[in-house]
Formats: C-alpha cells, sequence, structure tokens
C-alpha cells in the first residue's frame, strides 16, 4: 500500500478528512506520514508541535501502521452522529 491507497481506505471509512496528511503538515490535532530522504516518519502535530511516533524504512510499512494508528485513534465522521 501506498499513501494514495491510504488517503483512499481512510476517505471510505469516514475518516474526518482534517484529521490526518499524507505529506506531512502543521495542522492541528492531526496524524501524518511524511518521506524524508528514503525514510518514512509518522507523527502527531497538535498546537504547532510535531510529537514523533514511528519511523520506518518503506512506504508500505509506514501506511500499514498508520492506518491501524487511524482505526484505533480517531473517531470517523458517521460514527460521530
Amino acid at each position: 500500500m501506498d499513501r494514495r491507497q491510504l488517503e483512499l481506505i481512510l476517505e471510505s471509512e469516514g475518516f474526518p478528512a482534517d484529521s490526518y496528511a499524507m505529506h506531512g503538515s502543521d495542522r492541528n490535532d492531526s496524524f501524518n506520514i511524511e518521506q524524508q530522504g528514503h525514510r518514512f516518519l509518522v507523527f502527531y502535530t497538535e498546537r504547532g508541535t510535531r510529537s514523533p511516533i514511528e519511523e520506518f524504512q518503506s512506504e508500505a510499512a509506514a501506511c500499514d501502521f498508520f492506518l491501524d494508528l487511524m482505526r484505533r485513534n480517531v473517531r470517523k465522521e458517521k460514527d460521530s452522529r
């Protein structure tokens, strides 16, 4: 899985678009994936501060981890109604 495929899954499962970013972001209260060289970093941004969560050598491993992280930690739009 790559970040494009991950984003499609997150959209189809009803996660709020402002709760994640696939290319890094300074958006408050969001989970993010960012490529730095040959590494993929997963982090959380809150009030402009990045908190590292995990680092991966492959995009696929980072995306698998990220999907599981989102499923465990973020309320879906359809669940909040």
